[in-house]
């Protein structure tokens, strides 16, 4: 399937053959399984293809990984996800809530699932607006504990929930989850980026093994903050209460369960990124020999027909001058720059599609989707579009609108790539 729609967009399959570089796609079996797999089915009819298992994906199967291993989390999710229920679901509730937060003058975030099928930064995110709102929950809940217009099962309902709330136990394994799911989020939302390359990727993976290491000896900025509440028995003006039977997360043993996951699930081990490593100076020895990494690019070279004698002219080049950019090796690293380390930008089309295909628009053909798709991703904004010969068009069809209702649309960031892709279209 994927192969006839290239065909059908002029790709022939000679020329997917010297020209296709890489495959990427979730962790899916149908994606990447051995035997069956559209992978493994690619690379029979192009061997020189490098599939690719997305990163943001491991990302996620890594921290899924640690918590499944940690059952002490389970208890710091469900107590989570009942806020969000409670929230979600009942306008009341959150008025109350925001009556709640005027009355101590505290700020109010929107508390939303954890660690479920969402990234990192949605998690953290939850967490995040935990952490803000902490004194408005505990006055909310003390305020719904000794409602009377509440029957007795929801005042003991909420009277549980700010005794646990208010527990050092829970505040610390906030604390540690903030610092956590922060620190993943920053890695996450960097991974989305449309410029990020393979090589990057690993230093940031690495980097964020690092953080986490730190965070066994050294605690993260708001699990030090819970620490010291937890010492002088307040945090937020709100008096904090030990809950015995609260079984809190073993901070070694998590963040340990999770760097081990990392390490697994996110390795860079292939001999293909092993010679794309040659292309960056910051690995190389400090006084590397004048053939240095010939056979690493000459590797590079018949896997992307590529020149090799250009490619080595310039790796030379580079060797005597690393400050200077090589012209001739522009064409390896063009092909390193077209690695996607995520497939980000297909979940935010899915995402699109989502919100164009709704239950009262069911009926739309594929073409028609794609082409709404293809404008809202595309399209210029507004005050660089000429609707002159639409209008035309519409007025010769003797074409009416139903809906006379304009709304006002946000803007968009204009760049010099979105202005290329206007003027083809």
């Amino acid at each position: 399937m994927l192969v006839s729609c290239l065909t059908k967009a002029g790709f022939t399959e000679e020329w997917l053959k010297q020209n296709w570089v890489s495959f990427v796609s979730d962790g899916a079996s149908i994606m990447l399984g051995k035997h069956s797999g559209v992978s493994t089915k690619l690379k029979m009819r192009f061997p020189n293809l490098l599939t690719w298992h997305c990163m943001n994906h491991r990302l996620e199967l890594a921290v899924s990984d640690a918590v499944d291993k940690v059952t002490a989390i389970n208890h710091f999710r469900v107590f989570v996800e009942k806020l969000h229920n409670i929230y979600s679901k009942s306008n009341k509730n959150q008025r109350e809530l925001l009556e709640s937060a005027a009355e101590v003058g505290s700020q109010v975030l929107k508390i939303g699932r954890i660690l479920d099928v969402r990234w990192v930064a949605s998690s953290f995110r939850t967490v995040r607006a935990v952490w803000t709102s902490f004194t408005a929950l505990a006055r909310h809940f003390e305020k719904a504990s000794n409602d009377d217009q509440r029957t007795c099962t929801e005042r003991q309902t909420y009277r549980g929930l700010c005794d646990r709330l208010k527990s050092p136990e829970f505040l610390c394994d906030l604390g540690l989850m903030y610092d956590t799911l922060h620190e993943l989020s920053i890695v996450s939302e960097e991974l989305q980026a449309q410029t990020m390359t393979l090589l990057r990727a690993d230093l940031l993976v690495k980097r964020a093994i690092r953080v986490l290491t730190s965070f066994k000896t050294q605690p993260g900025e708001k699990l030090s903050a819970a620490l010291e509440a937890k010492d002088h028995g307040t945090f937020k003006d709100v008096h904090l209460k030990s809950n015995p039977k609260m079984k809190s997360i073993n901070t070694e043993e998590f963040l340990q369960r999770l760097i081990d996951s990392l390490q697994k699930r996110l390795p860079f081990e292939e001999d293909i990124l092993k010679d794309l490593s040659i292309l960056d100076t910051s690995r190389w020895p400090s006084e590397p020999s004048i053939r240095y990494g010939e056979a690493e690019i000459c590797r590079l070279c018949a896997r992307f027909n590529v020149c090799p004698d250009q490619a080595i002219k310039g790796m030379r080049d580079l060797i005597e001058s690393p400050q200077t950019e090589s012209q001739n090796l522009k064409p390896l690293k063009n092909c390193m720059q077209t690695f996607p380390v995520s497939t980000a930008e297909c979940e935010r089309g899915f995402s699109l599609m989502n919100t164009i295909l709704t239950n009262k628009r069911s009926l739309l053909l594929v073409s028609h989707v794609s082409n709404l798709m293809m404008i809202n991703l595309n399209g210029p904004p507004i005050s660089l579009f000429n609707p002159e010969k639409y209008v035309n068009s519409w007025a010769r069809h003797h074409r009416t609108a139903n809906d006379p209702q304009s709304r006002q649309c946000k803007s968009v960031n204009i760049t010099k790539n979105s202005k290329s892709v206007w003027n083809v279209l």
